[in-house]
């Protein structure tokens, strides 16, 4: 269960989404994951179903494994919203779809987990993020905008300032040529 909701919840981080789901790439990373599995593996056999400490779960998410890369409120407003979307009873029931998309199986066999997992796309749609569809769009504006205003700056480069200056580079050169000749010739006079 926990790596559906962990590769859901943090899917957007690899940039698909960027600036409308996260505002920058996260370097979520395995050892995250295995913290929150081990995090949700005790909250489990602490509680029983019914009374699992959700906002614990929440809070530890929150402010020691994910948040703890996150350094900025909008994303932290992301992630506490991912968390409760994807960490909750209904869904741990399998009375709710994960991001009304994904049943969750209320079974303890690891195939019928690997079951799913196989069926999940392996590119991301924006429903599971809970983005509207037309995400996309945004998206691809979004970059063309970057690379129209990087093209700008290349373009804003006038040809003096990239026009190769040899006496300007031997009068700042010099005095380095020069000690670099000496120690060499002091070598090989070794």
């Amino acid at each position: 269960e926990m790596c559906i909701r962990d590769r859901v919840s943090t899917q957007s981080t690899w940039g698909n989404y960027i600036p409308q789901g996260w505002t920058k790439f996260y370097e979520f990373s395995y050892g995250d994951f295995r913290a929150g599995v081990g995090v949700l593996e005790t909250l489990l056999s602490e509680g029983q179903g019914d009374s699992i400490g959700w906002e614990t779960l929440h809070g530890l998410m929150e402010n020691a494994i994910y948040g703890g890369r996150i350094d900025n409120d909008y994303d932290l407003r992301v992630l506490k919203a991912y968390l409760e979307q994807f960490f909750n009873l209904e869904v741990f029931n399998g009375t709710q779809k994960l991001s009304g998309v994904v049943t969750i199986p209320n079974s303890k066999s690891v195939k019928d987990y690997l079951g799913l997992i196989n069926k999940l796309s392996d590119s991301d749609t924006p429903t599971l993020f809970g983005l509207p569809i037309n995400i996309d769009r945004a998206v691809q504006r979004y970059n063309t905008l970057q690379i129209v205003g990087s093209l700008k700056q290349l373009m804003a480069v006038s040809a003096e300032d990239i026009k190769f200056d040899k006496e300007r580079w031997s009068q700042l050169l010099g005095p380095l040529t020069k000690i670099w000749k000496q120690l060499y010739l002091s070598l090989i006079h070794i």
